[in-house]
């Protein structure tokens, strides 16, 4: 284990607005290559609807799963951290009772967050299931940062900004608890209730009436930090959707976001699920591959290693 195992510096959450867009994909592969990129990640498999990230993986030891820490059943999340045959890489398999787990409670949920935080290793990344559940949208924005992966289809497209808008309401009531801004959820609901309305128009109101604390709340919608991936890209068109998401995101969510990368369309993809092996081992010089290389290159360079004696006192 390296010296930096027991300080985690990053953790990155991938997300999806709707099944299909090969979230779980790109997680198995992503893990890979931000092990090679820093050694020592582990992949936390949180889809609470039907976990299947070990099957990416090739990893078919049953041992214990979230379900077992969830239960209370496991003290520690990271003594199920299985190994993996890829170095530097172990796997925190999901649970098969779905029930129980895509139901978790606030305290469960609140535990599940915190083990997270302080995995040993540098890096965690989690597979997250679809939708815009609480308990889903919760992890997403624990990730620093989140990265929501999209396809070039309008269903997906709807979806992913269902998906952002959700996560924006979630960080902007979360503030207005925090600083006491009454009758904030009223507010919010009616003006929603406009098919025109928007989230930005709606801050410029309430930044308006509320003075500082609208202010506030603009910032922290500024501060939530996501990136997209285009999975499944076909043509110039298709490239070029990713910065467009983008635009609308920043104009009228007011989130934070860039774009991480584009993922060709690879029929030879499915014949590497078929397999149970991941793409990027299976087809390391592939433009797919090579895509996925320079997003976890990226992510890397932005969320740099630090040594234990290099951390301010404070948090050692």
């Amino acid at each position: 284990m390296s010296e930096y195992s027991k300080h985690p510096k990053a953790i990155w959450a991938i997300g999806g607005g709707k099944g299909g867009t090969g979230k779980t994909f790109l997680s198995a592969n992503l893990a890979i290559a931000l092990s090679v990129e820093r050694g020592d990640i582990v992949a936390v498999d949180a889809d609470l609807g039907g976990p299947n990230l070990h099957t990416l993986l090739g990893v078919r030891e049953n041992g214990q799963d979230l379900g077992d820490f969830v239960r209370n059943e496991v003290t520690r999340l990271e003594d199920i951290a299985l190994p993996t045959s890829f170095p530097g890489l172990r796997l925190i398999r999901g649970s098969e009772n779905t029930l129980f787990l895509a139901n978790l409670n606030h305290y469960r949920k609140l535990k599940l967050i915190r083990q997270i935080k302080s995995l040993p290793t540098s890096g965690v990344v989690i597979d997250l299931g679809t939708g815009s559940a609480y308990n889903t949208l919760d992890l997403f924005m624990t990730a620093s940062p989140g990265v929501l992966v999209v396809t070039p289809e309008p269903t997906a497209i709807e979806n992913a900004y269902l998906f952002l808008k959700s996560c924006a309401l979630r960080v902007l009531k979360a503030y207005a608890r925090y600083f006491g801004i009454r009758d904030f959820d009223q507010k919010m609901s009616q003006w929603l209730e406009y098919p025109s309305a928007t989230l930005r128009k709606f801050m410029e109101i309430l930044s308006a009436g509320e003075g500082s604390a609208g202010q506030v709340l603009t910032a922290a919608l500024n501060n939530f930090k996501v990136y997209l991936v285009v999975n499944k890209a076909r043509d110039r068109k298709d490239v070029h959707l990713g910065r467009s998401i983008v635009d609308v995101v920043r104009k009228y969510f007011l989130i934070d976001m860039d774009l991480l990368g584009t993922v060709p369309q690879d029929e030879r993809v499915n014949w590497s699920l078929k397999k149970f092996s991941p793409f990027i081992f299976e087809h390391p010089e592939s433009e797919v591959s090579r895509a996925i290389q320079s997003m976890a290159e990226r992510l890397s360079l932005e969320s740099p290693l630090i040594k234990p004696e290099e951390r301010p006192s404070s948090q050692a």
